[in-house]
């Protein structure tokens, strides 16, 4: 038999989830030890209301945390991956897909326009750290370590622009030039 903390566990559960109090949801899931089974029809409804309402997000990391259908997690996260590639927030879209285990092509196309962004606006260390971070072609990285390298030349940042032709392994000539300017 299930105890009275149970039931009004659940009751809490599906009040919060209706109301949009998706934390607290969780911590009355989490403080009744609530079966994700039993919530799937409340966790439904609110992932469809969020799907309505444009929060692509919120609906897809409600898919993630309880469960439901990887079709529904994919189409959500999939939704609000567009949206950030079309508000030009493609580094974060690119962490966003790798999170949510999307193709990997979805990954590369938002990281590759990071990158060419950040390149566009001189953001070359920037740059950088994403093609880095990302795996993008090794002359995508050593095209932007180098404009990289060559700012914090003009700079006089020497020690820095030395760390860059070791950490991107650019040619010795360039660690040469960093080195005599550091003597």
């Amino acid at each position: 038999m299930i105890g009275i903390g149970f039931e009004e566990g659940l009751e809490r559960f599906k009040e919060r989830m209706k109301a949009g109090a998706y934390r607290e949801a969780a911590k009355i899931r989490s403080d009744h030890n609530l079966p994700i089974d039993m919530l799937q029809d409340a966790v439904k409804e609110a992932y469809e209301k969020n799907m309505l309402a444009g929060d692509y997000s919120i609906a897809a990391d409600l898919a993630k945390q309880y469960g439901l259908p990887s079709d529904m997690r994919n189409d959500a996260a999939m939704r609000s991956f567009r949206r950030k590639i079309d508000s030009e927030f493609f580094k974060a879209a690119a962490e966003y897909a790798r999170e949510f285990n999307l193709p990997e092509n979805a990954v590369n196309e938002a990281a590759i326009q990071a990158y060419n962004k950040s390149m566009s606006f001189g953001l070359v260390k920037n740059a950088a750290e994403i093609a880095e971070e990302f795996d993008l072609p090794e002359d995508m990285k050593i095209n932007a370590a180098k404009k990289s390298f060559e700012q914090h030349m003009d700079a006089g940042l020497y020690r820095k622009a030395r760390k860059i032709a070791i950490k991107y392994k650019l040619p010795d000539e360039l660690l040469k030039e960093a080195e005599k300017k550091i003597s």
